[in-house]
C-alpha cells in the first residue's frame, strides 16, 4: 500500500465553505479513484494549514491520484497545496 500525504493553506479560503467543498466535493471524488483503500482529513489548525492521508492500494494508483493536485495548485477557491507526496505505508493498526 501507498499513501498521498497533501498540506494545503486554506488562508485565502472562507473556512465553513472551504470544509464543505471538502466533504461534498473532494473527498467523494477521490473515494472514486482507482484503488483508493481510506482517506482521513485533519481539521485547518491556527495557521490555515490542512492535512489530508489518503491510501491507496498501489503505488500506481497513489501516483496517479497526487499527480491530480501539484503543489502550489489550487483544488478549491482559496486553498493552495503546499505539499503533495507519496509514501509507502509501513504499518496500520
Amino acid at each position: 500500500m501507498h499513501a498521498v500525504v497533501v498540506e494545503v493553506d486554506a488562508s485565502g479560503a472562507e473556512r465553513e465553505e472551504a470544509l464543505r467543498r471538502l466533504r461534498e466535493e473532494i473527498v467523494p471524488g477521490i473515494a472514486q479513484a482507482p484503488g483508493f483503500q481510506s482517506g482521513t482529513w485533519l481539521m485547518l489548525n491556527q495557521d490555515a494549514k490542512g492535512l489530508g492521508l489518503v491510501v491507496f492500494d498501489t503505488e500506481e494508483n497513489a501516483q496517479a491520484a497526487a499527480s491530480r493536485f501539484g503543489v502550489g495548485e489550487s483544488p478549491q477557491p482559496g486553498v493552495v497545496v503546499e505539499r503533495n507526496e507519496v509514501r509507502e505505508v509501513a504499518a496500520t493498526a
